[in-house]
């Protein structure tokens, strides 16, 4: 029984040892990260026509004016800026872009407000958008002068927008 105890003592004394010779590390693990809201999605085309067709050059003032479908879909409180860029402008003039032919303009609308779009590239800020955004314009031909002749026309503009 003596032996017992003493193995006993001997098996705690070992602990006890082992116990004051141990050593404890401590490990902190940061979490950290950012979080974004998702972006806008274009849900129009990323590229789209504009045609007037055929019509006689002394009816021009006449034409209709032709839809230019410019659709996102955004998350809740989206911010974005959009600006047109026509490949040129008439001198003194922010609206009135060259269709590619002598005395031939075209202008473009916004359909929210029907104002005329600048094509200078000017920025136009929208806040607080959700959901459907409709950013769509409409495009008018407009003659300047008497001068416009026959014969066909072509031009393009740029639409940059740019979201959070």
């Amino acid at each position: 029984m003596k032996l017992c105890v003493s193995l006993a003592a001997a098996l705690i004394a070992g602990m006890a040892c082992t116990s004051a010779n141990a050593v404890t590390d401590t490990v902190t693990v940061n979490v950290s990260g950012t979080l974004t809201r998702p972006p806008c999605t274009l849900t129009s085309s990323k590229t789209l026509t504009v045609n007037f067709g055929t019509m006689r050059y002394d009816q021009i003032a006449a034409a209709p004016m032709v839809d230019v479908p410019v659709t996102m879909t955004c998350p809740a409180n989206s911010a974005l800026s959009i600006s047109v860029m026509a490949s040129a402008v008439f001198q003194g003039s922010t609206t009135q872009a060259y269709a590619g032919k002598n005395n031939l303009a075209y202008l473009m609308y916004w359909n929210s407000d029907n104002s005329a779009v600048n094509v200078t590239g000017v920025k136009r800020s929208l806040t607080n958008q959700s959901g459907n955004v409709d950013l769509s314009m409409k495009a008018k031909l407009t003659a300047l002068g008497s001068g416009a002749t026959e014969g066909s026309f072509s031009a393009s503009a740029v639409i940059s927008i740019e979201y959070l």
